[in-house]
C-alpha cells in the first residue's frame, strides 16, 4: 500500500488516456494483426523488460489516426511508471537514421509536450536537465532527455526517449521519485524494449 501511495501521483504525470478493455497479458485487444501493421508492431513489445511489467494499451489510432498505440509499464515494486508509444502521425513510414529529419522534429515536439503538460498543473514543475543520444545495440541510437521536477512536495525525475522502430516513432516516458525506496535505472528497459520493437 505504501508503494501504491507513492506511485499514485506519478501516474498523473503521464499523458491521460482512457483505459480500454484489457486483452491477453493486459494488452487491449486490437483488430486482427497483419504483417507490418500497428497491431503486429505493438505485439512485439515484451510483457516484461528489465523488471518493468507491461499493463494496458490505449489504441489512439482507432479514434485519432496517426497517433498509434500507447502501452503502460510499471517498474519493479512500482517504483516507476512508464509509457511506450508507437505512432507515425499519419505521415508514412519512419525510417530513422541521420537522413530522417522527422526524428529530430518529433523529438523537439515531444520535449515541448512534456513541459507544456506540466505547465497546465499548478502543483507540478519540470525543467529539462540533460539531452543526449543513447546507443541501442544493432541499430540507430535514441534521442533522450532527462527532466527534474516536482509534483506537490515530491521531487521526481522523468526520462523521455524517442527513436524509430517498425516504421514508426517509438517514444518512452519514464517517471520515478527522485528519492525512490528502490533505485530504478530506466535505460535497460528503454533499450530492451526498443530492440524488441525493432526485431519484428
Amino acid at each position: 500500500m505504501t508503494h501504491m501511495r507513492r506511485l499514485a501521483p506519478l501516474l498523473l504525470l503521464l499523458p491521460v488516456a482512457c483505459a480500454p478493455q484489457a486483452g491477453p497479458e493486459g494488452l487491449a485487444a486490437p483488430p486482427a494483426a497483419a504483417a507490418g501493421s500497428l497491431e503486429a508492431a505493438a505485439a512485439q513489445l515484451p510483457g516484461s523488460a528489465a523488471e518493468f511489467t507491461r499493463g494496458n494499451a490505449t489504441w489512439h489510432e482507432q479514434q485519432q489516426p496517426g497517433l498509434g498505440v500507447t502501452v503502460d509499464y510499471a517498474g519493479p515494486e512500482r517504483a516507476a511508471v512508464a509509457t511506450v508509444s508507437l505512432y507515425d502521425r499519419g505521415e508514412g513510414a519512419v525510417r530513422g537514421g541521420p537522413s530522417d529529419q522527422r526524428l529530430a522534429r518529433e523529438f523537439s515536439v515531444a520535449v515541448r509536450e512534456v513541459v507544456a503538460i506540466a505547465g497546465t498543473r499548478t502543483s507540478q514543475q519540470i525543467a529539462e536537465r540533460e539531452r543526449r543520444e543513447v546507443a541501442v545495440p544493432g541499430g540507430q541510437p535514441l534521442a533522450c532527455s532527462w527532466f527534474d521536477g516536482t509534483y506537490g512536495r515530491q521531487e521526481v525525475r522523468t526520462l523521455l526517449c524517442l527513436g524509430a522502430a517498425a516504421g514508426r516513432f517509438i517514444k518512452f516516458q519514464v517517471t520515478a521519485p527522485a528519492r525512490p525506496v528502490r533505485p530504478v535505472d530506466p535505460m535497460p528497459f528503454v533499450v530492451e524494449v526498443t530492440r524488441a520493437a525493432r526485431a519484428g
